[in-house]
């Protein structure tokens, strides 16, 4: 009988191990999420130009779009590529993220990378990335229309929290990337509150002490 219940005992332990390394990849109730917004005028500069992007086109008008809602853990890590028991969005529900992404590839990417990882399906996943992003404002300062803009990054973080007050020093980074301003990243609660971000994140934010804001096509 001893026997037994050691071996049961081993077993059960081996079960545990094998849930909590498939837990790693699995949305948690903890962490956080990052809302990532990318001036679209710098991303053509760099690459989306040479492919022919339809959002780097002359009239298009593409500026502040959602590269993605990314789930986060705490300790400054997160997952990926989660196994989800969620069907992969239809082609409606990606079209219908159009107006604020630009592509349907990249709303796609977006759910195969991090949507899976969120907890949800797919439409209450780009029904929160929506409002998430419907719920900011941006200053005219920050949209470059006609030309392109000079600005620091403390300035240009400045201005964004001045148009969003809930929004604190240490809620939001820039990215910056061959000296253009690349990406907002925004750091919210799981009911989109803003909330401080981690350490890593923060630190990997802009070092230059000027940017530009290239216009919009």
């Amino acid at each position: 009988m001893r026997k037994f219940t050691l071996a049961a005992l081993a077993i059960l332990a081996l079960f545990g191990w094998v849930l909590l390394e498939m837990g790693e990849d699995r949305p948690r109730s903890d962490g956080y999420l990052v809302l990532a917004l990318s001036w679209t005028p710098s991303w053509c500069a760099v690459e989306g130009a040479a492919r022919g992007d339809a959002r780097c086109e002359a009239g298009s008008g593409a500026g502040w779009l959602v590269h993605g809602l990314w789930p986060q853990h705490d300790g400054g890590t997160w997952p990926e590529f989660c196994e989800t028991e969620y069907p992969s969005p239809s082609r409606a529900a990606l079209q219908g993220m159009m107006d604020i992404m630009g592509s349907v590839g990249l709303a796609r990417h977006q759910w195969a990378k991090h949507g899976s990882c969120s907890g949800r399906d797919a439409q209450a996943y780009f029904a929160q990335t929506r409002a998430a992003f419907t719920g900011l404002d941006f200053p005219q300062s920050l949209h470059a229309d006609a030309q392109p803009n000079q600005i620091t990054p403390d300035r240009l973080l400045a201005e964004f929290r001045a148009a969003n007050p809930r929004i604190g020093p240490d809620m939001v980074a820039l990215t910056c990337r061959a000296g253009m301003a690349q990406e907002l990243r925004l750091c919210l609660t799981h009911d989109l509150e803003p909330r401080r971000c981690d350490d890593g994140l923060l630190a990997r934010g802009c070092s230059a002490r000027m940017v530009t804001l290239p216009s919009r096509p």
